[in-house]
């Protein structure tokens, strides 16, 4: 008894058939599983009828064995969740920056690190300037340069 997705997306069986919305990933991916998984095919078939990648098809059989149906299901990119600095990081942060205005974002993100908060360099900038604790630019020794001046015109 083979299950098979064909042009149509729909699964056939020796009862009738079941037609797929094109659009319905999560039933198109678990067909391709059913597929892979219990037709006897090479797998290189099953994954050119679909147009997945190897690593595509194991990554979604690792997620559905792993999670059921929930685990086919599209997932955005980004943070699986919100994230937010606790806030010992964030008064680390801030009163190692007070104490000493000259220490630099990834001085401060090393040391938490080494605390064993990890925290990215990008972390800390943004919790500078959310305290509005960044500092200028470092200047180049050069003195600013002065406004340009406007000829004056005999009348």
């Amino acid at each position: 008894m083979s299950t098979r997705r064909t042009v149509g997306n729909e699964i056939r069986g020796p009862g009738g058939s079941l037609s797929l919305r094109p659009e319905d990933e999560a039933a198109l991916d678990l067909v391709m599983l059913v597929e892979g998984e219990t037709s006897g095919r090479a797998l290189d078939d099953v994954l050119a009828e679909f147009g997945r990648s190897r690593s595509t098809y194991y990554e979604k059989l690792r997620r559905f064995r792993e999670e059921g149906l929930g685990g086919l299901l599209p997932r955005p990119p980004g943070p699986r969740g919100p994230w937010r600095r606790p806030l010992e990081v964030l008064r680390f942060v801030v009163s190692a920056r007070v104490r000493d205005p000259a220490r630099s974002a990834a001085d401060i993100a090393a040391e938490l690190n080494g605390l064993g908060q990890e925290v990215s360099v990008r972390s800390v900038e943004r919790t500078l300037q959310q305290f509005g604790l960044t500092r200028p630019p470092p200047s180049d020794g050069a003195a600013p340069a002065a406004a340009p001046q406007q000829e004056e015109t005999a009348a």
